[in-house]
């Protein structure tokens, strides 16, 4: 399962950070600060940074697992040290785990398109929408992914500059008292904000396709500061424009902010917020998309384009049989579950595995 990528198929190092940000900036930006101050409440933003910092040790991780593979992939890793059924395994772990956060993303996005702009359409049309472009983008191959991650990173970034209006009404007293929780309280909103940093995993599968990943790795932690200091500057935002008694109540409140925006030539600004991230999470499911579909066709031989309509059709049907809200709450907590568990449990201890092995077969050729 080793693979081997042509240079016209790779791209350079530096949009790696494009690819690591853009995944990790999918709909959950729009939702997450409710679920943080569930511990820490106005102290959440520590729980954030510390959280943003671990991600900078998996990421190193990441790379120093990928640095043992002769493949450049998680894929032939696990083939070369676990034979072939592990890297089966993995594989189909990893396609599982890419359509339950693409049908999770969709989902989302389709609920907020109901109860926003237009309540009375189904949510099977949305859904077939957003499948149809990442198809479209997907069968344009990785470079086409990673151009179309460009705007996945530049519209989140230019909208920060929306967040002028609701600082006009800041209450900075709702800070107060700061750092005034215990241990308890910042690992819970820190367990809580692991998901929103979810997304760098599948660069397991697409890192041979970055030219030089040794001069990518700066790219890729710089990739992950950018997303540490957007969500920063969110939620800071956020705890400054609502106290928390209004925070537990608001489900969208990125969303809500777009509603204080009045221009004179447009009254609903919150409309163009809501179209434009559109073009957000599109970039988020290609990448998954991509790299899920590549690492199936590997495996089985059969053509990336088979594989892909397969992954639509699985990923469209989730979607749409979940349409109650406790279901989507049950399908989140799923994907976030499963991500947390495989980059804070198990890539850990496969990184310990194999440095025991490597230094056991160096200490026997001796």
């Amino acid at each position: 399962m080793s693979v081997k990528v042509k240079e016209s198929s790779q791209v350079s190092p530096y949009l790696l950070w494009l690819l690591v940000h853009c995944s990790q900036t999918g709909v959950g930006m729009l939702s997450f600060q409710r679920r943080i101050a569930e511990g820490a409440e106005q102290d959440a933003w520590v729980s954030v940074l510390l959280v943003g910092l671990l991600f900078h040790l998996l990421l190193w991780m990441m790379f120093k697992l990928l640095s043992y593979s002769e493949g450049g992939d998680i894929l032939s890793l696990h083939r070369e040290y676990f034979g072939k059924w592990a890297a089966v395994l993995i594989t189909v772990w990893f396609y599982a785990y890419g359509l339950l956060v693409v049908a999770v993303q969709i989902r989302c996005y389709a609920e907020i398109i109901q109860v926003w702009i237009f309540p009375d359409q189904p949510l099977w049309v949305t859904t077939v929408l957003i499948l149809l472009v990442c198809a479209y983008m997907v069968l344009g191959g990785f470079r086409v992914v990673t151009g179309i991650s460009f705007f996945g990173v530049i519209l989140p970034s230019f909208l920060i500059l929306s967040l002028y209006f609701p600082l006009k009404y800041a209450h900075w007293n709702n800070f107060l008292p700061m750092l005034d929780h215990n241990a308890g309280d910042y690992l819970l909103s820190a367990r809580n904000s692991l998901y929103i940093y979810l997304g760098p995993e599948f660069m397991l599968l697409y890192l041979p396709f970055i030219k030089n990943p040794k001069k990518a790795r700066k790219w890729a932690h710089l990739g992950i500061a950018h997303t540490t200091l957007l969500y920063i500057i969110i939620l800071i935002v956020s705890f400054a424009y609502f106290n928390m008694n209004q925070l537990k109540h608001t489900v969208w409140p990125t969303l809500i902010f777009s509603k204080i925006i009045r221009l004179f030539f447009l009254y609903r600004f919150d409309y163009v917020y809501v179209f434009t991230w559109f073009i957000v999470i599109v970039p988020t499911c290609c990448i998954i998309l991509w790299s899920i579909v590549h690492a199936m066709k590997r495996m089985t031989g059969k053509p990336a384009r088979l594989w892909l309509w397969i992954s639509l059709l699985i990923a469209g049907a989730v979607v749409i049989q979940e349409r109650s809200p406790v279901s989507m709450q049950k399908l989140e907590s799923a994907a976030a579950s499963a991500g947390s568990l495989f980059i804070l449990g198990y890539l850990p201890l496969l990184l310990i595995w194999i440095s025991l092995v490597r230094a056991y077969k160096h200490r026997s050729f001796k």
